[in-house]
């Protein structure tokens, strides 16, 4: 997998500050992925939360990440369900991992901020549905007996000084039920610019 250079491919400005770039030249960089090695965890990107725009996780210990040439998350919003979509490979076979959170449902992506410093329990079937798909098989619903998912951070981005994107920053582990084998996801961590070209709100 391609490796690229550790400085931030953006300025990323939170508060007060403010970036003096175009805004359509930032937008094209926030659609760029960065890939940084754990040298911890060989395989998967590091944590981050500058909106690199990876994800990782080890799926019975396989590395299960993001790649460059694809769109590595999208956010689809029903009026009840936030649906976080993980797009990625594993083996070299296209794998998606869909996280669906019951009770969330920001309807656009500034709105976000309300899943900061949010921890979401996978067990509660009542909150939270995983599918997984690999390859061109149909999804299939993962079964967690244990495991958490946790929205570390989320950043609302100023370009020119204009509310532009937000950046969502996390962690999650489980266990559970697929394809009656039990499967191990572990370390997972993303880091994500979320805007117009991967946010969808779907009214009723």
């Amino acid at each position: 997998m391609k490796k690229h250079s550790v400085f931030p491919i953006f300025a990323l400005v939170i508060s007060s500050f403010f970036v003096s770039c175009s805004y359509y030249e930032s937008d094209f960089q926030l659609l760029q992925s960065v890939f940084i090695q754990d040298p911890e965890s060989p395989g998967l990107p590091i944590y981050s939360e500058w909106g690199y725009n990876t994800f990782g996780a080890f799926i019975d210990r396989q590395p299960f990440t993001s790649t460059h040439n694809q769109m590595p998350a999208k956010i689809v919003v029903y009026p009840d369900t936030l649906n976080l979509i993980f797009a990625g490979t594993r083996n070299g076979v296209r794998t998606v991992m869909t996280f669906s959170f019951i009770g969330y449902a920001p309807r656009t992506y500034h709105d976000l901020i309300m899943l900061h410093d949010v921890t979401i329990d996978l067990t509660d079937r009542t909150k939270s549905i995983i599918t997984l798909a690999e390859g061109n098989n149909e999804p299939v619903e993962l079964a967690p007996f244990n495991g958490q998912f946790t929205f570390s951070r989320v950043q609302r981005l100023y370009v020119d000084k204009e509310l532009s994107n937000s950046i969502i920053s996390g962690r999650f582990r489980f266990q559970a039920q697929f394809r009656n084998e039990y499967i191990t996801i572990d370390r997972g961590r993303f880091d994500f610019t979320m805007g117009f070209d991967n946010f969808y709100y779907i009214p009723k």
